[in-house]
């Protein structure tokens, strides 16, 4: 799970660049604080002429007698303090950029490698959009507060450094901080417990808005042929309405807070100034310790900003990191262990089914105590009506759908024994509606994997892809659009069976894959397949007659009794 224990370890794999990165904020700290000691040098020894320790200091150096002399060593040295702390500041920025990027990339990792594995059905129900959602907003959140929980602790320095010069400078106003700030500090931190509910009922309208806003302009095509654009978007359009008014909500409501925190920040610092005066005119302090205690009540106001801050992003985190183990709660497909390989040297495999069950849900049964013998090297369609689990039992064959009761054995080895990986490395699913990459025919045919362009055209041969390729002025390196929509869906069907003979798997299901060609089309292709699949087994789901009556053995499903 992503919890702050996680998020700790990983900063914790960092300890050298930590410790440089405070040390250097501790380096700032110390350039910076006294700066603001040197205004009551210059107003109260150089202009108001009052004894002190400054001008004797420069003095004893080089004695010049000139006020404005004196003005400019303390403006040289202000900007040498100033600049010395920005390239302190810009060092040490390095060093925490790097543990944030690292750590950043540990989560996405942790969430990526989670949904490596996740069950298919688990993750159908979550969405891609809203994965999406959680694994760019979410993840940005809770790194806004892992950055500033590595700068919390010089924070808290600065404060207690700046709290003792005011003590120093003028103990009654400094108790007259300590006592307002932490009072404001209270209502805002009980505002940041309700206000992270609400930013949590926000990113899950926003979730829900991106999932569908995907879906529409994925399948926007579809919506376009239907002729639903008006309800499609005016269903976007309302989740969209939603998210304003819930992150109206949610901004009035914190612009409401911060606009009274701001008043009471007000408040502190007019009393502030008002006591100030009346410390000056009554002769309990000089005008340079007033004016160096009103900078140093401002330091002191902006490091309680930033503690305030580190604490609304600690609520705003923990809400984060739930809808980001949201993820992590998916089910994991279940892992076995490959103990024998029905499938090596073979040229053929047994499949069979026995006392098959499976369900989405307690509610809708698909199979119940289902059997199916289909012989090595055998050739048979499956058929049904719609609901009747014809594309449920090929998901079930190549592993993704975990069954409830049953078992399914290659070549007379349990699937379990074998391991779903080894399954899916032998067994080939082309899918009626294949997806493809925004990108070349290349990688659409290979995902990843190294194949020579030989391999590749030969594939698209037989396919009866070649001719279209070949044509093309960038051959295999053309892109094909989002989803293929540079194909039309024949093609991308085609591709897609091209793709699958490239692993030369030892068992074809083909999922209505051949729906979109034509019949001469069908007729070539199947007819350039027949030398590659005549020792494979092979299971056909179809509705096309000529596709069907290819088959040696016809299996049909039937939705309410399933039977071979």
């Amino acid at each position: 799970m992503i919890t702050f224990r996680y998020i700790y370890l990983q900063i914790k794999l960092h300890k050298k660049k930590i410790f440089m990165a405070n040390l250097l904020a501790i380096i700032i700290t110390l350039i910076t604080i006294p700066i603001p000691l040197f205004i009551p040098f210059i107003i109260d020894e150089v202009i108001s002429g009052k004894e002190g320790s400054f001008i004797p200091t420069v003095n004893w150096f080089v004695e010049i007698n000139s006020p404005v002399y004196y003005i400019v060593i303390v403006f040289v040295l202000m900007l040498l303090l100033q600049a010395l702390s920005s390239l302190i500041g810009l060092i040490r920025s390095s060093y925490l950029d790097k543990v944030i990027g690292d750590t950043r990339l540990a989560i996405r990792q942790k969430l990526l490698y989670h949904l490596k594995n996740v069950s298919m059905s688990e993750f159908d129900m979550l969405g891609s959009g809203e994965i999406s959602s959680k694994m760019s907003v979410d993840v940005g959140t809770v790194m806004t507060f892992t950055s500033k929980s590595m700068s919390i602790g010089v924070t808290l320095l600065k404060l207690i450094v700046v709290s003792i010069i005011l003590f120093y400078l003028q103990w009654q106003l400094a108790l007259v901080i300590m006592i307002l700030n932490p009072l404001i500090w209270q209502l805002m931190l009980k505002f940041y417990k309700k206000g992270s509910a609400m930013l949590k009922e926000r990113s899950k309208v926003i979730a829900k808005f991106n999932n569908s806003l995907v879906e529409s302009l994925e399948l926007f095509n579809q919506v376009r042929v239907q002729n639903r654009e008006e309800n499609f978007f005016k269903m976007v359009t309302d989740e969209a309405t939603e998210v304003r008014d819930k992150s109206y909500e949610y901004d009035i409501k914190t612009e409401k807070v911060y606009t009274f925190g701001y008043l009471m920040y007000q408040y502190t610092d007019t009393i502030l100034k008002m006591l100030a005066l009346y410390f000056v005119l009554n002769k309990d302090m000089s005008i340079g310790d007033m004016m160096a205690i009103l900078i140093y009540a401002g330091m002191m106001n902006g490091s309680i900003n930033q503690l305030l801050d580190f604490m609304k992003k600690y609520y705003d985190t923990k809400e984060a990191m739930d809808r980001l183990n949201d993820i992590m709660r998916l089910k994991q497909e279940p892992k076995f262990e490959m103990k024998q390989n029905p499938f090596h040297d073979k040229e053929s495999v047994h499949i069979e089914i026995k006392n098959l069950s499976f369900a989405y849900d307690d509610k809708k049964q698909i199979f119940k105590n289902f059997n199916l013998d289909i012989k090595k090297g055998e050739k048979v369609a499956i058929i049904g009506e719609t609901g009747s689990g014809k594309s449920t039992l090929a998901n079930i064959l190549m592993g993704l759908y975990p069954i409830t009761e049953g078992e399914v054995f290659y070549n007379g080895v349990e699937i379990k024994e074998i391991g779903y990986e080894t399954v899916r490395e032998n067994v080939g699913l082309v899918l009626q509606a294949p997806l493809m990459f925004n990108a070349s025919l290349r990688y659409n045919l290979s995902l990843g994997r190294d194949y020579s362009d030989e391999m590749m055209y030969e594939a698209l041969k037989t396919a009866q892809l070649y001719d279209f390729v070949d044509e093309l002025p960038e051959k295999l390196d053309t892109v094909v659009g989002k989803n293929g929509t540079k194909l039309s869906g024949g093609q991308r069907q085609r591709l897609s069976i091209a793709r699958v003979l490239l692993d030369n798997p030892k068992v074809l299901i083909f999922d209505e894959s051949t729906s979109s060609l034509d019949m001469d089309t069908e007729d070539r292709l199947l007819e350039a397949l027949k030398e590659y699949i005549k020792d494979k087994t092979i299971i056909t789901i179809a509705h096309r007659q000529t596709t069907i009556d290819k088959s040696e053995r016809i299996i049909k499903l039937e939705s309410k009794k399933i039977e071979d």
